[in-house]
């Protein structure tokens, strides 16, 4: 099982070296938009859309890390005129709404998972965000995987 896990995360490197789009904002709602068929931009509180807005809002505050202000202006240029109150809101929201609706958990990781288009800052936020809920077995083969990469300065760091 390890040497599985291994050679899938190698093949994984090795194909989104270089080719790698950036996510925005606009592309992730639309594919939340695609994956529930709600529209998050209709203004109503009803749950469901509630709902998809606060894993919207949490994919922009957590993994593209855009502040309350970009996050509200980007309401703003769909004709919302929302508040950065409501968005922090929604966000701390989200964790209670993942568990009575648990498509959200699955169309987060669908968005955050289609590594080929994430840019590497998404991508290291993704891992950042699992490292607590990975089990002790998962934690060794990770080690074991991280143990074996040769040593190297991150791309951000190397371009400063």
């Amino acid at each position: 099982m390890l040497w599985c896990n291994i050679t899938r995360f190698r093949g994984l490197q090795n194909s989104t070296k270089l080719f790698i789009k950036m996510i925005t904002p606009k592309q992730i709602a639309d594919e939340l938009i695609k994956l529930s068929k709600i529209d998050i931009f209709k203004i109503t509180r009803q749950r469901e859309y509630v709902e998809i807005r606060s894993l919207f809002n949490y994919i922009l505050y957590n993994y593209k890390k855009m502040g309350y202000t970009k996050i509200k202006e980007f309401y703003q240029s769909n004709n919302w005129y929302i508040n950065h109150a409501t968005i922090i809101y929604s966000i701390e929201s989200y964790e209670q709404h993942k568990l009575y609706n648990t498509d959200l958990v699955i169309w987060l990781e669908h968005i955050v998972d289609n590594i080929n288009k994430m840019d590497n800052f998404t991508k290291r936020e993704f891992i950042r965000s699992k490292i607590n809920s990975l089990s002790n077995t998962d934690i060794d083969e990770l080690t074991m995987v991280i143990s074996n990469m040769p040593d190297k300065k991150l791309e951000y760091e190397q371009q400063v």
